[in-house]
């Protein structure tokens, strides 16, 4: 399923139009990214609104931004899973990566930043 990419230094799997990337790959990520796969979609609705908010508790200004907007912007994620975290490489609202951290399987999204 994971496959090494010389490129990222990392081995990467794609399912269900999301890229998962992890250092060792083992039955148990590989479990962890079907899992994550499955859930992220009904999942997304909540991230959009944790993004937003915490875009404005940062008093970040991207506009008028609803999370239906923000879903269409944010593209696709790659989910690193040894460190829990989503990232959106190619989010269209600005030239940044954003990256949330999650919990367990997306059940809680912990924190937001804004790289590169």
């Amino acid at each position: 399923m994971f496959k090494y990419s010389e490129e990222d230094g990392a081995h990467l799997a794609e399912l269900n139009g999301m890229e998962f990337v992890c250092e060792e790959p083992s039955g148990e990520l590989e479990e962890q990214a079907r899992k994550l796969a499955n859930l992220y979609k009904d999942r997304l609705t909540a991230l959009a609104e944790f993004i937003l908010e915490e875009m404005e508790t940062d008093g970040l200004d991207f506009g008028p931004l609803t999370a239906s907007k923000l879903i269409d912007a944010l593209g696709k994620p790659q989910i690193d899973l040894d460190q829990s975290v989503l990232r959106y490489l190619e989010q269209t609202l600005d030239d940044h990566i954003f990256e949330v951290e999650f919990e367990g399987d997306l059940e809680e999204f912990l924190v937001f930043t804004i790289d590169g």
